[in-house]
């Protein structure tokens, strides 16, 4: 799989790593989504020193990472560095220090799976912290690099004026893992991205010269199919008592959902309040993302929870309640009785976030510009999933329909409608009206937005197409 859809990112790193003044830096994200390859790719243009934590007590953590610095030396042509047989943090990072050189470029010390050390206590970060302390006051270009889950590293916020930065990665959007998904016309591509996703780890298993529908039975429904505990095995290497994550994760499968919906997908939970921290350590994962209104106020708890990725909303949805013994227990009449006839209804959920991907990354050649914000708005009298404002300063609102727009459904009447109700983009010289479908717009509605200036129309062909 080629290296794809990180430019920003990496740009982003190195512009961190490229810096004089010791600092550390840390990459988090979940599991399978490119965060070591994004390093890697990085560091290539520096001196680096990689490190993978391993799945072992701390002492023996301590002396892998000893030994890596060993051979670091040795390949420089350095004098040799004969650890203790135990040696402390303080003195491996000491020797670390030791390696950056004021007249050379900065030395990267990339510490991967950094969620190992917190998993094992390791007592790494304070010595650490000390040793950039040292590099600043000693003039040596000294960076960390904590690669992890983003519940395993440290928060940027804690580390003070040694924080570099802080990148979290995604899953791919649609347009960086279009290559890599079956199909080619514009909705079977959408369709695939919406079960299919865009983890690097899961985009690398896909064969995009077979249909969607192979795909998925192949990947997740056939006996020993690789990725039929893919779901599982992102809670159960994180998580000890998984039961009440796998129940909202279950609940969040049938699309986006406020508080109540989730709580009641947890039928042990008697109290709205319990579910919060379930909540908060899927978020720390990377697992759900949590959104707010774009007009909701500061002290607002009005939230939204969806699953971060398709292919896992698409596992969640269709696989697990199968390990359970629910519908066929053949693949394929799986695939035809529960999985195909859903796939518009999963769609019909998905796409909205397409749609918002688009402002976000693709819309400069129909807007002139890109979103600087990406959002919704809903409240009393509206729901409008796609909302924010380009770089230019207008604002936008946009419907969305993955099946065809109806006359009866009005769209841009309806969204007239909906925007007097919030006061989002209010006293803007200029308020677009986008409307997305994720098919072929009927001519009708082509008309209906052309006879408007303020308004744009977004099917499924300028979805996929680039320029």
């Amino acid at each position: 799989m080629s290296f794809s859809g990180r430019s920003r990112e990496l740009g982003h790193l190195r512009a961190l790593l490229d810096g004089r003044e010791a600092s550390l830096v840390t990459v988090t994200g979940l599991r399978g989504v490119g965060k070591s390859a994004l390093v890697e790719r990085a560091v290539t243009s520096f001196t680096p020193v990689l490190f993978r934590a391993p799945p072992l007590p701390e002492p023996e953590q301590r002396r892998r990472l000893a030994l890596v610095l060993a051979a670091a030396r040795a390949e420089r042509g350095l004098s040799e560095y004969a650890p203790s047989s135990a040696p402390e943090w303080s003195e491996i990072f000491s020797a670390v220090l030791a390696l950056a050189d004021p007249d050379r470029p900065p030395l990267v010390l990339v510490m991967d799976d950094a969620e190992r050390l917190t998993e094992s206590r390791a007592r790494y970060l304070e010595p650490l912290l000390a040793t950039l302390r040292a590099a600043r006051a000693q003039g040596r270009p000294l960076h960390a690099v904590l690669v992890g889950g983003a519940g395993g590293v440290p928060e940027e916020s804690g580390l003070g004026v040694l924080s570099g930065g802080e990148i979290r990665l995604s899953p791919l959007p649609f347009r960086a893992a279009r290559a890599l998904l079956p199909g080619s016309e514009p909705t079977d591509l959408l369709r695939a991205y919406g079960l299919l996703g865009g983890i690097p780890a899961v985009l690398r298993a896909v064969d995009p010269s077979v249909t969607l529908e192979t795909n998925i039975r192949r990947l997740m429904l056939d006996a020993g199919a690789r990725l039929a505990d893919a779901g599982g095995r992102w809670l159960e290497r994180d998580l000890q008592a998984p039961a009440r994550y796998y129940a909202i994760l279950q609940a969040l499968a049938a699309g986006e959902a406020a508080w109540g919906p989730v709580h009641a997908g947890v039928a042990d939970l008697t109290a709205s309040g319990q579910v919060a921290p379930y909540l908060r350590r899927l978020e720390q994962l990377g697992l759900i993302e949590v959104r707010s209104s774009l007009d909701a106020g500061p002290r607002s708890r009005s939230r939204r929870y969806r699953i971060a990725d398709p292919f896992l909303a698409s596992w969640f949805r269709f696989v697990l309640p199968r390990t359970w013994g629910q519908g066929p227990a053949d693949a394929g009449e799986y695939l035809a009785t529960v999985v195909r006839p859903a796939f518009d209804a999963h769609m019909a959920r998905v796409f909205p976030e397409l749609c918002r991907q688009y402002v976000s990354y693709d819309a400069a050649d129909l807007l002139g510009t890109n979103a600087r914000d990406a959002g919704s708005l809903w409240g009393p009298g509206y729901e409008i999933p796609v909302a924010g404002m380009l770089a230019s300063g207008a604002a936008y609102y946009g419907v969305c329909s993955w099946s065809a727009f109806q006359r009866s459904d009005e769209p841009l009447g309806t969204l007239d409608a909906e925007i007097r109700e919030t006061r989002y983009g209010f006293g803007r010289e200029r308020r677009l009206r986008l409307v997305f479908t994720g098919r072929a717009a009927p001519q009708w509605l082509q008309r209906e937005v052309a006879r408007r200036e303020d308004a744009a129309l977004i099917d499924a062909r300028a979805l996929v197409e680039v320029g």
